[in-house]
């Protein structure tokens, strides 16, 4: 029967899975709209309406649900200069401190954006051109930065499981 950890830790991976999707389905809808922009603006000198402003969202959404799978499986860019403070029990507790510090920051940065969101929502904001609310946009990178301080959070009871052993991506 599997454990608690190890089914918390297969949902983890297919949410994070999901929102990977989500952002590359985000950028295939980015270069269709980059191409419908660009074949109308120089064969039909009528280029997409508010196609910057669609771009804009687009990036936002590729980089805010990348976040979850980044910060489960640690596939962010790594400067390895400590290469020698990995081993053992010290880089254990290292990578446990980095780990805390990460979940602390996420939360820290949810928090600022979805008092955002929550701005743009009583004041009705939209965007310039397409008038699209943008209290949804900022919703899902909420959505996002919290759920991938949830992943940072739940990397790390992982590693608590394994005393002394430091995974790939944390430091």
């Amino acid at each position: 029967m599997k454990s608690f950890l190890d089914k918390t830790e297969g949902l983890a991976n297919s949410v994070s899975l999901f929102a990977a999707n989500i952002a590359a389905i985000i950028l295939l809808i980015l270069v269709v709209l980059t191409c419908v922009d660009v074949v109308g603006r120089y064969f039909f000198t009528m280029p997409l309406t508010g196609a910057v402003e669609l771009v804009r969202i687009c990036m936002a959404g590729i980089i805010f649900f990348s976040f979850p799978i980044m910060f489960l499986k640690g596939d962010h860019i790594i400067v390895d200069l400590i290469s020698f403070l990995k081993k053992g029990y010290f880089g254990w507790a290292l990578a446990l401190v980095i780990l805390a510090i990460s979940v602390g920051v996420a939360v820290m940065l949810g928090d600022r954006v979805y008092d955002y969101a929550i701005r743009a929502l009583e004041d009705g904001d939209t965007t310039e051109y397409l008038a699209i609310p943008r209290y949804i946009v900022v919703g899902f990178i909420t959505l996002s930065v919290f759920s991938a301080a949830l992943m940072s959070l739940l990397r790390l009871v992982f590693m608590l499981r394994k005393p002394g052993i430091v995974e790939e991506g944390v430091l």
